[in-house]
């Protein structure tokens, strides 16, 4: 009996041997057999299985992920004279953002007041070829130092004496609002020196933001991201929805965008796009804020911002009815009889609580000013808007 139990495995065992033999055979001999001299391409069923998962190195840029990022303050350092003015020295500068060299413009007035703050100026894109250091904020910085700010401008990765931007557009791009937010930090923390030879930096107590274009869209996302109140004036801002707001220049493109297009269609079909978009995270945005734009901005449009702060309307009319609600709960809890309800009380508390804890009931306090027939630089209407900047940061900072 074990005898012959013994020999049907073996018959077994042989029989499969065959079949995969058999098989093999079939599938290398094949193609010789057919006249097919291209290579045999096995698939293995479990590669599928096996596979690692697909990596998403986006996912830490998204809005809410870079509010838990660890921003660290850099020393800020003065390199060189860039000119020597009447009221103020224009100076290149370097700080570390995210570990990596960037180069900057920096102004010092020759009389500071009492107690100067500063503001940080945020450009939008220029041109690789034709950029100098300061390019696209030198203006607008020369009229706030000539009334008595510091003002610092980053060239960015790429740009004057910087490290390489990263290859990967994208990366670049959200790069940018971590770069101004760690200037920021730097100069809360440590300062900045005002004079090449100073061994002590001076740090403002209250520092404001200047943004241009696409800086615009940078200066907001950095507002978001910190969920603090810098005041930040913006000029003809980049204020559409993303990816919107970059398919829009695409058509400039040789190519009118046909490749981009691909490009943002790669990035929706892995990413929620409304994780990088400043205008789905408005509840993190807080005042005040100044807008100026020109009707004949072809640049940016003037739709946009309007688009942009019936939006930001919106949001304040859902602050105001949980600033009621919340009203609603407190006059709640202090009256007699529910407060004999502790089930009632906790749960009026928790509400309470959860409501609270973004600290964003306050609405938006902002101010918007159009100019008819003002172009993306606010040309005729340059001389009103720097003056109502002045204004604005006297009032604020």
């Amino acid at each position: 009996m074990a005898l012959r139990l013994e020999l049907m495995i073996k018959r077994t065992v042989f029989g499969l041997l065959a079949i995969l033999f058999i098989f093999a055979a079939g599938v290398f001999a094949g193609p010789f057999l057919r006249g097919d001299n291209s290579p045999v391409n096995l698939k293995n069923p479990l590669a599928e299985l096996i596979q690692p998962e697909e990596t998403l190195p986006y996912l830490p840029y998204t809005i809410q992920n870079l509010r838990s990022y660890d921003f660290t303050a850099r020393d800020i350092t003065i390199e060189d004279v860039i000119q020597d003015y009447p009221t103020y020295t224009a100076y290149q500068f370097s700080y570390s953002p995210l570990g990596r060299k960037m180069s900057g413009q920096l102004n010092i007035p020759k009389e500071l007041p009492v107690n100067p703050q500063a503001i940080v100026m945020v450009r939008g894109w220029a041109p690789l070829a034709s950029y100098y250091t300061g390019m696209g904020t030198k203006n607008a910085a020369a009229a706030f130092a000539e009334n008595g700010y510091i003002t610092l401008a980053p060239d960015f990765f790429g740009y004057g004496d910087s490290e390489p931007e990263p290859a990967d557009s994208w990366l670049a791009r959200f790069e940018k609002p971590m770069v101004v937010i760690e200037l920021i930090r730097s100069l809360e923390e440590l300062g900045v020196p005002l004079t090449p030879e100073a061994t002590t930096k001076y740090t403002p107590s209250h520092i404001g933001i200047w943004a241009h274009s696409n800086g615009g869209q940078i200066a907001l996302t950095a507002l978001e991201i910190t969920n603090q109140s810098y005041p930040a004036t913006l000029w003809a801002p980049v204020v559409a929805p993303f990816p919107y707001s970059v398919l829009f220049f695409s058509d400039e493109d040789a190519d009118e965008g046909k490749d981009f297009r691909k490009y943002v269609a790669n990035l929706e079909a892995k990413y929620d796009v409304f994780d990088f978009s400043l205008t789905q995270h408005l509840p993190l945005l807080t005042g005040p804020l100044q807008l100026h734009h020109g009707t004949a901005d072809t640049a940016a449009l003037s739709v946009w911002s309007d688009e942009f702060f019936a939006k930001v309307d919106k949001e304040n009319s859902r602050r105001a009815r949980l600033q009621e609600r919340l009203n609603e709960l407190r006059e709640e809890l202090e009256n007699e009889v529910v407060a004999t309800n502790e089930a009632k009380v906790a749960e009026i508390q928790n509400e309470i609580a959860a409501s609270e804890t973004s600290n964003l009931l306050e609405p938006i306090v902002y101010q918007y000013f159009k100019y008819p027939g003002a172009d993306h630089n606010l040309v005729p209407n340059w001389s009103t808007a720097v003056q109502r900047d002045l204004v604005f940061f006297e009032q604020e900072l």
